[in-house]
């Protein structure tokens, strides 16, 4: 639907979202919730969608590409003086398409190591939940990373997620998974896993948690739509290391799996 140019606000402002889906047997999986994300932050950052000829062609991508991840980058356009758009901005899609990682396999099956990242969010509720196209925060984090991947905090050393995932953890009789509502991605795995939740009628919470809380843990694990559920075995923090038990993410990665391939629209 577009092209990459210079003058285009994606690539001079980062004015724009995105979102990245994988595609199995053809089909683009959890599409409905991935539409949903894509008009709410379009609205939400005054971006003109219109979404039925781009359903059509995330269905002609993923009927071409079988399996695989289809990225789809939602950019404001030419025009405009400086920051400020043009009265009618006029959007540009494109599409990119690559192979699920490899190693996500293996990530799901054993677990991961993780530690706390040294890069904190900023605060910016006008944009947190968006995929929006400014990731430099992300890009700092990736930078840092010395074990498979990093717990995020914001400035007030609050939960918010990890280097590119949302974060899961149960303790006290319930999952929990920090709100976001001050930074942070609203991720569209994360609202699959919420739903299959409420369904099996397990507890989960959202709210503001301090990183302290992760330590009292009893599971943990990571979740976006391209590696779904990835236990985290161990944290590594300041003061040593704290150790978790993989099966109760195990049985829930296979509760999951199992409504993902027969999702109805109850969950979506």
């Amino acid at each position: 639907m577009g092209a990459d140019n210079h003058r285009d606000r994606a690539f001079q402002y980062g004015d724009g979202l995105f979102t990245t889906l994988a595609v199995r047997n053809k089909k683009p999986q959890l599409w409905p919730l991935h539409k949903a994300r894509l008009l709410d932050d379009s609205q939400r950052l005054a971006l003109p969608l219109e979404i039925d000829p781009l359903e059509r062609e995330v269905q002609a991508q993923a009927r071409s590409l079988n399996n695989g991840v289809i990225k789809i980058h939602l950019s404001a356009g030419e025009g405009g003086r400086g920051y400020q758009r043009p009265a009618e901005p006029k959007p540009v899609i494109t599409f990119s398409t690559h192979p699920i990682p490899s190693f996500y396999r293996q990530w799901q099956d054993v677990g991961i190591d993780v530690d706390f990242s040294p890069v904190k969010l900023g605060h910016q509720p006008l944009l947190a939940g968006i995929k929006h196209l400014n990731r430099l925060e992300q890009v700092l984090i990736k930078q840092k990373l010395v074990k498979d991947d990093a717990i995020v905090c914001d400035m007030n050393d609050n939960l918010i997620e990890a280097s590119a995932s949302n974060l899961f953890w149960y303790a006290q009789g319930a999952w929990h998974t920090p709100a976001i509502t001050h930074c942070g991605v609203k991720g569209v795995f994360r609202t699959f896993v919420l739903k299959v939740l409420a369904l099996l009628e397990q507890s989960a919470l959202e709210s503001l948690y301090p990183k302290q809380q992760l330590l009292t843990a009893e599971n943990v694990f990571l979740c976006n739509s391209l590696m779904h559920i990835v236990p985290v075995k161990r944290l590594f923090h300041e003061d040593g290391v704290c150790e978790f038990s993989i099966d109760r993410v195990t049985q829930l990665q296979h509760a999951v799996a199992t409504r993902l391939l027969d999702v109805n629209e109850s969950l979506l």
